[in-house]
Formats: C-alpha cells, structure tokens, sequence
C-alpha cells in the first residue's frame, strides 16, 4: 500500500512538473500585447534606413563594419557586444522583441538563422538565435506601432502591409509605395505620391485616408501639430508646418537631401556644388556645419548622431548629439568587429 502511495505521488509529482514546464514554454513563447502608442525607432532613424534604435538602456545597431550584424550597446558604446549574426536594417523594439528587415541569409547558429532569407523578422532581445520571420518579402521602411509591423513590399507591386507581432494575421492597407514611418495617434502620415505629392495621413483603425496639408512634404515628421520636412517644390527646401493653421515656416532654402529630428536640433544634409551635413535648432536658430560633403544614414541615439559618406558604408562618423560639434568616428564598432574576426580565428 505504502508503494502504491508512493507511485500515484511520484506521478503527480511528475504531471505537475511536466505540466509547470509547458506553461513556462507557452509564457516565455507568448508575444505580450504592447501598450498603446508603442512606437519600435524614430521617423527619421527609419527615413535612414533604421540602422540604430535605442530601447531600454540599449541602443541596437547594424555594424557596418561586421556585414550589418546586429550588435547591442549602452548609449555611451560601453558594454558593446554582438548578438545577432543576420544582416538588419530598419530596426524596431519594444519590451521584449527586436523586429528588423533582414535583406541576406543569416549565419547565426540557431535553427532560425539555417532558414534565414530576405523578409520582415522578430526576435526575441534576449535570445537571438532564435528568429521568427513575419513575413519572407522584399521590402523596408519597418516600423512598429503597438501590436502590429507596417512595412512597404516590393514582392508583388509597390505596397504597403502588416502583420501581427504574433504572427498571425496579415493585411495590405494600401497599394502604394510611400514611406509608411511617421505616425502619431495611430496615424499614418505620407506623401500622396498617386496623385498631387500633398500630405496625408492613414487613420489604421478606420484605414481611411485624408488630406492633411495641400503641400508637398518629403520625409514628414510629426509631433504633435508640427510637421518637419522637405518641400518638393520649393527648391526641396527645409520646412515646418503648422497643421493648425496650415502656416510655414522656410528653415534652409538650400537643396535638402535626408533629414532627421532630435530633441534639440534638426540634423540634415545638403546637396548642389557644396553639399554638406548641417544642423539647425528646432525653432530655426543656430545653423551650423556638422560636416563639409555628402553624407547619408543619419542615425540618432540620446547621446550621439551617426552618420557616413554617400554611397560608402564605413567608415562611420559620429557627433554628440547636442553641445559643440565634434566629428569623429566609431572607433569602438570597428574595434569590436575586429575582434570578432580574431575570436572566429582562433
């Protein structure tokens, strides 16, 4: 009898174990709801390509000297480490997840990598050999707004799609090819590139269009009733508007290029016979040359702007992000790039 006890507790013993596992693998799998206005990365890191994002302590990068590998950072580039071997850009996080356009098969070692292609990807922060792929397009422009992933495809025609954090469903919203990255309010805000280039704005709970502004804004960033941005037919001139009472306000009337939006300052470049990276104060004060020549993927993080040469991918230049200029370049990225090499060596 005394066996007989001993057996029926040892089987509960080990249903209840069994049972406790499958719950921590459903919770630890589970994708958690994000809470309202949830944004993954910056309009204007985005308009760059994505290829920094600060989330949680962490900025997230692309290391152009490592392939576009996914690496992890403190915002002052200590405790730099790699974690993804995939190629990314277009990067987004929340609490739990990074979510990323992979544009090459990846090399990492978890199952998820083996099976790595060009498409919209998630994984998890904390456990990145392990991807899961929403969606295997061509495509960028990734951005993540509460519980869904808004990017623009290629694949089959110009257009821009969703699809749940989980997975699970998938829609096409428009049959455009537009830069789906600034939001507020869960709203869209794009360029009418179909018919007359005005500014609209998507409303994702109704999937219903309007027109904001009849001006032709390129790369839009809105906050709150301000729109900063390039006015196509106005020598591609920096602009603010006023979505309340429709007002402008000319910041740089030369040739603008890329743009990107920081507490303090406007950082964008210039094009023509002296092309140069530029910086102004949001109100349109303090002008100032960051950089003489043409430069793109103008990232941002809360300590510092990143930045490199048309066309070229490394080396990366970097400046404070707000204080006195002070060019210089990402040293610690290649430094650790290069020590990846050397650990793959031995």
């Amino acid at each position: 009898m005394k066996k007989k006890v001993i057996t029926i507790v040892c089987i509960i013993c080990a249903v209840l174990i069994i049972a406790g596992l499958a719950v921590f693998k459903y919770l630890s799998d589970r994708v958690p709801q994000n809470p309202a206005g949830t944004v993954g990365n910056t309009a204007g890191n985005l308009y760059n390509n994505g290829l920094f994002c600060e989330n949680d302590g962490y900025v997230y990068f692309a290391n152009a000297y490592d392939s576009s590998s996914l690496y992890r950072m403190r915002p002052d580039e200590s405790e730099m480490e790699k974690i993804a071997f995939t190629e990314v850009a277009s990067i987004n996080a929340d609490g739990k997840y990074l979510y990323y356009y992979q544009g090459g098969s990846g090399s990492g070692t978890g199952l998820g990598f083996v099976l790595s292609t060009t498409g919209i990807y998630r994984v998890n922060k904390n456990k990145t050999s392990d991807a899961y792929c929403l969606d295997r397009v061509n495509g960028k422009y990734v951005l993540l707004a509460d519980n869904d992933v808004y990017y623009t495809s290629s694949s089959d025609g110009a257009s821009l799609k969703k699809v749940s954090t989980d997975g699970k469903t998938k829609e096409t919203l428009l049959e455009l090819d537009i830069l789906p990255v600034s939001i507020q309010n869960s709203t869209f805000y794009y360029l009418n590139n179909e018919n007359n280039l005005h500014l609209m704005a998507l409303d994702l709970r109704t999937k219903t269009s309007r027109q904001v502004l009849a001006e032709d804004v390129y790369m839009p960033i809105i906050e709150g009733n301000t729109v900063y941005g390039i006015d196509i037919h106005d020598n591609y001139s920096l602009i603010r508007l006023n979505t309340t009472d429709g007002s402008k306000t000319l910041l740089d009337t030369g040739r603008i290029d890329l743009l990107n939006v920081t507490d303090s300052y406007i950082y964008y470049q210039t094009s023509g016979s002296s092309p140069q990276l530029k910086r102004i104060r949001r109100d349109g004060s303090g002008m100032e040359v960051v950089a003489e020549g043409a430069y793109s993927n103008i990232n941002t993080t809360s300590q510092y702007v990143y930045f490199t040469q048309f066309g070229s991918e490394t080396p990366i230049y970097k400046t404070p992000v707000a204080g006195p200029v002070n060019v210089t370049t990402f040293d610690r990225a290649s430094q650790a790039a290069i020590a990846e090499i050397n650990k793959n060596l031995k």
